[in-house]
């Protein structure tokens, strides 16, 4: 371990991190969605629902902070940019059906969701606020887009001095391509996180370390 540099245990202590869900909406995950309607393969992040939502009930029993974010198409608040490249807003549109959270991974009353209008997380948003009002030093990232929403994210996070955990089987990645293409998306953003500016686990090993700590074992027993 390098000089100065949090054990594991220290830097996913339940205390101290951030579990942010990126964008787990209709849109992008259900197969009647807005994304599946055109054409993207959305088999890996429908694979993903289940071992996330364990993760995130083992977050609320160990008293993790959780954090969802949405993306909210709406021409009145996207960067002209991101207007000029996709044009007239059709996913994930205000109040609709698309820009909700898939059922299962509903955000509770007391839990923080952040609408964003690009795509990482920090970007126009207050979330850098909340985490550092809350005592946050690092974000554990799950959900969509590795390589783009919870990728930028993740670039974020760092850049504003965070420690930032990916957790390999708890974030997924489509395109047009079919489900090879979508695994070598994923590979390729874990490989930049562990090897750039984070640490890869999975959610096995994150539990693991969360029961490990008396606080979550109590709750968990």
């Amino acid at each position: 371990m390098r000089e100065g540099r949090p054990s594991l245990v220290e830097l996913v202590s339940p205390g101290t991190s951030a579990l942010l869900l990126v964008d787990m909406q209709n849109d992008f995950v259900s197969p009647q969605g807005k994304m599946a309607e055109w054409g993207f393969n959305l088999s890996q992040v429908q694979s993903i629902v289940t071992s996330l939502k364990r993760l995130l009930d083992e977050a609320r029993r160990c008293g993790a902070f959780v954090i969802h974010t949405a993306m909210i198409n709406d021409a009145r608040q996207n960067p002209l940019s991101w207007y000029a490249f996709w044009g007239e807003p059709e996913v994930a549109l205000p109040e609709s059906w698309g820009s909700q959270h898939i059922p299962e991974l509903r955000p509770l009353e007391s839990e923080v969701v952040i609408n964003k209008y690009t795509y990482g997380a920090f970007f126009g948003t207050n979330l850098d606020t909340i985490l550092r009002r809350k005592g946050i030093t690092t974000v554990i990232v799950t959900g969509t887009g590795p390589n783009i929403c919870a990728g930028d994210t993740l670039h974020q996070a760092f850049a504003l001095g965070y420690h930032v955990i990916a957790v390999s089987d708890c974030l997924a990645s489509f395109s047009k391509k079919g489900e090879e293409f979508n695994e070598q998306l994923r590979a390729v953003a874990m490989y930049l996180v562990e090897n750039h500016y984070g640490t890869v686990l999975t959610s096995r090993e994150l539990v693991e370390l969360w029961r490990g700590r008396s606080k979550c074992s109590s709750k968990t027993s």
